[in-house]
């Protein structure tokens, strides 16, 4: 029953979108990219999470949280949002919410199909991009089943994350899928700098 509320949950905040054609038009449970992280949270809680960089460079770096730490979350368990390094008004680059499939990948991906079918009809103008990124081999068998939808300065990017099994024990990893909005800025670095 949870899952299908989720899926639910999903397509009704998809939905709303529809009119939506510049990235800071869209927001992951009300926070959207471009925004001050601080109009959601203290100062002190974004600084005391870990920040988590990339392996190639350490322009921007991810801090999570969870549905506990932010009580405003409903659809998601997680959020994630990328900062730029040493940006005082910590400016929102990209934002995913997460949902998490522990040893369960199969329904992970027939959601990623439910999600990424109703963006192709709220968003009939954009395209598909479907590939998969394998993280240039450094979490070894791991790999990403991604969709992307190009709209206006950023990217609305839908994946599946499937890490392999020494990798989740190694960082304690799960699997997930992940709808995230991201500017244009960042996944130029991403699919640039941060791997290679």
């Amino acid at each position: 029953m949870r899952i299908y509320l989720t899926i639910l949950i999903l397509i009704l905040c998809i939905q709303s979108l529809a009119k939506a054609n510049d990235i800071k038009d869209f927001d992951i449970d009300g926070v959207s990219v471009g925004e001050s992280l601080l109009n959601y949270t203290s100062k002190n809680l974004i600084e005391s999470k870990t920040k988590n960089f990339y392996p190639n460079s350490n322009e921007y770096y991810l801090i999570e949280f969870d549905s506990n730490e932010l009580k405003f979350l409903e659809t998601y368990s997680y959020i994630g949002v990328h900062l730029k390094k040493d940006d005082k008004k910590f400016l929102v680059a990209s934002i995913k919410g997460m949902i998490t499939y522990e040893n369960d990948f199969e329904p992970c991906l027939d959601q990623k199909k439910i999600v990424v079918d109703s963006i192709k009809r709220t968003l009939s103008s954009s395209i598909e991009e479907k590939y998969t990124n394998n993280f240039n081999n450094l979490y070894g068998m791991s790999k990403a089943y991604i969709s992307d939808f190009k709209v206006k300065d950023g990217f609305v990017r839908i994946w599946c994350t499937n890490w392999d099994n020494k990798t989740e024990d190694q960082q304690g990893w799960v699997d997930t899928l992940n709808i995230d909005l991201s500017d244009q800025i960042f996944l130029d670095w991403l699919n640039t700098k941060a791997y290679k």
